[in-house]
C-alpha cells in the first residue's frame, strides 16, 4: 500500500480476472469500510465522487469508517462501445469475481482481520453498490444505493443469459427462496436506498425493490429527497441526512 498524504492511500491489485492492475483509493486508516463505485465514469470524478467524500471526511478522519473507492471498468461494463453483449456478460461476472476473491481479502490483510464492509454508489454506482451486497450477504453487512436502479434489461438491450439475470436485483430477488442466503439477507441491518422526487428511473426502482423487500421479509430503509443543486451535493446531502447520522451500530 503507497500512502499518498491527507490520509488517503493508494492500494494496487494485480487481478487475473481483469487482465490490468486496479488501483483503489483508501480514504482513512480506521473503521469500518465503505466500499465505494464510481457515479458517473469508471475512475473518481472530483466534481460528483471528490464531493461526496469530502462531506463526510470529519468521519472518516475520525476514524469511525473508512472510505476504498473501486474503479470500475469498460465504461462501466454495460455502455462500452467496444464489446459484444456476450464479452460484457463474462466481464461483468469477471468484474465480480475480482471484488469478492481479489479485493475483499486485500481489505481483510489491510484491516488485520476480516471487518465490516457496506457498498456504496450514486447514480450507475448506486447499482453497482445494490447488485454487489443482494449477490453476496454473506460477504457484505448492507449497502446505500442513492439514485440508482436494480433491474439492468434495458442495458442489457434484448440480450439475456444466466448472468444478466444473476447481476439484476430485481430479477434473482424476486424469485429467491433458497434460506442460506434469505437468512443472511434478514439479518442485515443497514440496507438503504436514497432516490430523488426528480428522477423517475430511481424512485420507480426504489418502489419496486422496497415490494419485493417486504415480501420476502427483508429490512430495508428507504427515503426519497428534494435537494438541489449538482449531483454531487445533492447526493453528499441524501447521504449525510438519511444514512450518516443515523448509522446502526456495525
Amino acid at each position: 500500500m503507497f500512502f499518498m498524504g491527507n490520509n488517503i492511500s493508494l492500494l494496487a491489485i494485480e487481478s487475473n480476472y481483469l487482465n490490468r492492475t486496479i488501483e483503489v483509493k483508501v480514504f482513512g486508516k480506521y473503521g469500518f469500510i465503505l466500499l465505494m463505485f464510481p457515479s458517473k465514469s469508471d475512475e473518481y470524478e472530483k466534481e460528483t465522487d471528490g464531493v461526496i467524500i469530502d462531506s463526510v471526511m470529519n468521519y472518516v478522519n475520525n476514524g469511525i469508517f473508512r472510505i476504498a473507492f473501486v474503479p470500475m471498468v469498460a465504461n462501466h461494463i454495460w455502455n462500452s462501445n467496444e464489446l459484444i453483449y456476450e464479452e460484457k456478460s463474462t466481464l461483468h461476472l469477471n468484474y465480480n469475481n475480482f471484488l469478492i476473491e481479489e479485493l475483499v481479502p486485500k481489505f481483510y490483510e489491510m484491516a488485520g482481520s476480516p471487518t465490516p464492509i457496506i457498498t456504496l454508489g450514486c447514480g450507475e454506482g448506486g447499482y453497482f453498490a445494490s447488485n454487489t451486497f443482494f449477490r453476496r450477504p454473506d460477504v457484505f453487512w448492507g449497502m446505500i444505493s442513492i439514485d440508482g436502479f436494480f433491474d439492468i434489461r434495458f442495458l442489457c438491450r434484448g440480450f439475456w443469459d444466466e448472468n444478466c439475470y444473476f447481476n439484476s436485483p430485481l430479477d434473482f430477488l424476486r424469485n429467491l427462496t433458497e434460506e442460506y442466503w434469505l437468512t443472511y439477507l434478514k439479518a442485515r441491518q443497514n440496507i438503504y436506498v436514497l432516490a430523488s422526487l426528480d428522477n423517475q428511473v430511481a424512485t420507480t426502482q426504489s418502489e419496486y425493490l422496497q415490494g419485493v423487500l417486504k415480501d420476502k421479509g427483508i429490512p430495508g430503509s428507504f427515503h426519497t429527497f428534494d435537494f438541489q443543486g449538482s449531483d454531487g451535493e445533492k447526493w453528499a446531502n441524501a447521504l449525510n441526512d438519511f444514512v450518516i447520522k443515523g448509522f446502526i451500530a456495525i
